[in-house]
């Protein structure tokens, strides 16, 4: 201030603690985890295509289902039917799709390690079969019926044995191992 030339400003202090945060690793999956995700993939594989042929046969699955129409109401006009129709078959498809990307979403938790979704998944795989009957009822008409029929069946039969699959041995005991941090065992 008083003429004294200005100093520069001392060098900061390190921090204190140089140790990086614990993260969690996720090691290679056994190979009975990894023939559990091999088997729901091919379950996603399975209703998508499902999905696709009843999307390339909707004319003829459209007109199967205003004949189930009408023969329920007897009275209806051909607009409402019609209406009736499109909402019935996008419907079908579109719980078709919600429940694979539902189960897809599970799948990735499920691949972190976290067990606990294998039940749920079983409490999935029950709505699943629900939907697969609806899907069978209203999306299984027409030149790709026996198709897309063996599709939602082998679908729902792959996810159900995933299911299984996820809690045997093998794939039970990975899935229960403790949370394991780099080096050393959570705390």
């Amino acid at each position: 201030m008083s003429g004294e030339p200005e100093r520069p400003a001392p060098p900061r202090p390190p921090l204190s603690d140089r140790t990086p945060a614990p993260i969690r690793e996720i090691p290679t999956p056994p190979p009975a985890v990894k023939r559990v995700r091999f088997l729901w993939l091919l379950s996603f594989a399975s209703g998508v295509i499902a999905g696709i042929f009843a999307f390339f046969a909707r004319d003829q699955i459209l007109e199967h289902v205003r004949g189930l129409i009408t023969g329920l109401e007897r009275g209806e006009d051909q607009e409402t039917v019609e209406a009736l129709a499109v909402v019935v078959f996008w419907g079908a498809l579109g719980m078709l799709a919600l429940v694979i990307l539902i189960e897809a979403v599970l799948l990735a938790v499920l691949m972190r390690r976290h067990g606990k979704v294998r039940f749920v998944l079983l409490g999935v795989l029950l709505v699943h079969g629900v939907v697969t009957l609806v899907a069978d009822a209203f999306l299984a008409a027409g030149d790709q019926e026996v198709g897309i029929r063996v599709l939602l069946v082998i679908q729902l039969a792959l996810a159900g044995a995933a299911v299984v699959a996820s809690v045997l041995h093998g794939a039970s005991q990975w899935f229960r191992a403790e949370n394991q941090t780099r080096g050393r065992a959570a705390a």
